[in-house]
């Protein structure tokens, strides 16, 4: 599959995108991609919009070295060049489109909206750094340790030290990348990954948890990251008797949604996608997914959001278990 790519990106521009406010493995997949086409002889840019508000991602940037240029920095791309999407999908709410259309895409998450793509690669793995490992070594490449431990990471964080969505790819890679992995640098990003100011978020999410049956919700009334934000949604799954949980945090271009489901029969991608349609986008995988309320839709949740957003879900649920 690489070699198809490879051929695709020969003498021209290389942006490798990811989605807005990248997380760990949406980063760890563009400088890994990156790192490997450079090895091939390809210059390739990685790009996002929206900011490194996740202290991991910053974490990572000055750990590993990564260069990544925010999208409003490259201007108008060149007529010819090449957009391949890593960590999500054209169409999706969460990437904004450059003034070249995407025309390539490496991916894990399921397919929510169908897109024409010169080049895709889309697996059920547990992680999009997973899948640009299985190049480096399809190449015959060796990632330097740095990188390695980079994907590694990657990997680690989406699928929560291996205990969520795991693959046996991403078993076998994890053996692969952890032979050539710096040690000192996963140290050094697997510690320390909250701050003291993050237990505000915390507080003002168990101020606001209300269940109903065995879902859980809480509105996060102070400002946090997205990866805050999934932080707290996975810590209320872990509570006893909640099967579900959905935790959503206002901010000024949105509704952020972070919801994980731990039932085999609730899948959490369908689920956000189907209660939000219409008011913005969302999806993810079975277990956990992400979704947001645009601007132009916050009228529409009246005065009481709170209610209106737990019944759409709530709905949503319901309308999932009577299809099944």
């Amino acid at each position: 599959m690489f070699d198809t790519l490879l051929a695709l990106c020969r003498d021209r521009p290389v942006y490798v995108q990811t989605h807005n406010f990248p997380d760990p493995d949406a980063l760890a997949s563009a400088h890994g991609l990156c790192r490997l086409l450079e090895a091939s002889g390809i210059k390739a840019i990685a790009c996002y919009d929206g900011q490194l508000d996740k202290r991991a991602g910053r974490k990572m940037v000055e750990v590993f070295g990564i260069k990544a240029v925010p999208v409003h920095e490259l201007g108008s791309l060149e007529a010819d060049a090449f957009v391949l999407c890593v960590d999500s999908q054209k169409g999706n709410g969460n990437i904004t489109p450059l003034s070249v259309g995407i025309q390539a895409c490496i991916d894990h998450h399921p397919i929510f909206v169908a897109s024409d793509y010169v080049y895709q690669d889309i697996r059920t793995v547990g992680a999009c750094a997973t899948l640009v490992a299985s190049y480096f070594r399809e190449a015959g490449v060796s990632p330097d340790a740095s990188t390695a431990a980079c994907l590694l990471f990657g990997i680690q964080n989406d699928t929560r030290q291996f205990s969520r969505g795991v693959s046996s790819l991403d078993i076998d890679m994890f053996g692969y990348l952890n032979r050539l992995s710096n040690a000192a640098e996963l140290r050094a990003l697997t510690s320390s990954t909250m701050a003291f100011s993050d237990l505000k978020a915390y507080v003002s999410a168990i101020d606001t948890f209300r269940v109903y049956a065995d879902v859980g919700f809480s509105e996060v009334e102070y400002p946090c990251s997205d990866d805050l934000i999934a932080m707290i949604s996975d810590f209320f799954l872990s509570l006893d008797g909640i099967n579900l949980s959905v935790v959503f945090n206002r901010r000024a271009d949105g509704i952020k949604f972070s919801v994980r489901s731990k039932q085999d029969t609730v899948d959490a991608g369908k689920l956000t996608d189907l209660a939000l349609r219409g008011l913005g986008s969302g999806g993810g995988h079975s277990y956990m997914a992400g979704g947001v309320i645009t601007t132009e839709h916050e009228s529409e949740l009246g005065v009481y959001p709170d209610e209106i957003i737990r019944d759409l879900f709530l709905d949503a649920l319901q309308r999932l278990r009577c299809d099944r």
